[in-house]
């Protein structure tokens, strides 16, 4: 009897010990399940983005992707990110046209990279467009002189966060972002962005 007693005692306490561990290869699997990190969790379409300025002589460029975030019937977030690579002849630079009905949150540059004693945001400017007749709102411009005289060039990323005017814009809205590189004078006039394209979202 004695033996029996010390018997179940003994199962009773492998239970226990299999309970415990058992818990705790859980609690310890659900960690690093919680610790993995989401690849594209909202993503729901990437735009590849490649121009250069092939109609002149310049070696100016710029390539990247547009990120959508947002679901399947609006979206709630765009990011740009791009390389540029601008030619040291060349004051046109690379310009990014934002559509109306979207406002940039934020913007982060590191052109023109390899040079510390350059501030990048200074070679970054913003305009804002308040005509009713244009689809454009916003105008970021990357190593583009008004003065018409060049920077000397050089490479840099660009990182452009966009948010809609209102929550959950719908993927149905007609959507263009606006991209040109370039500069050039012709017969005695000075154009900037000889070379665009512009990217369809949804």
């Amino acid at each position: 009897m004695g033996y029996m007693k010390k018997r179940s005692k003994y199962l009773i306490l492998l239970f226990l010990f299999i309970v415990i561990v058992s818990i705790l290869f859980y609690l310890n699997f659900n960690k690093k399940e919680a610790n993995v990190p989401v690849v594209n969790g909202n993503i729901i379409q990437v735009k590849n983005v490649d121009l250069d300025a092939k109609s002149t002589n310049l070696k100016t460029m710029t390539e990247g992707s547009i990120f959508v975030e947002g679901e399947k019937q609006h979206i709630d977030h765009i990011k740009i990110v791009a390389h540029v690579e601008i030619d040291p002849a060349d004051w046109g630079g690379v310009a990014f046209y934002i559509p109306d009905q979207w406002s940039v949150s934020s913007i982060t540059s590191s052109y023109p990279e390899h040079q510390s004693k350059l501030k990048p945001a200074e070679y970054v400017s913003t305009w804002m467009n308040y005509s009713d007749d244009s689809s454009w709102r916003t105008m970021i411009e990357i190593g583009r002189e008004r003065n018409y005289i060049a920077n000397g060039g050089g490479t840099g990323t660009i990182v452009i966060e966009l948010s809609p005017d209102k929550k959950g814009m719908s993927t149905s809205e007609l959507l263009k972002i606006g991209i040109e590189v370039g500069s050039e004078e012709k017969d005695g006039k000075r154009v900037m962005g000889t070379d665009s394209v512009e990217v369809p979202v949804f």
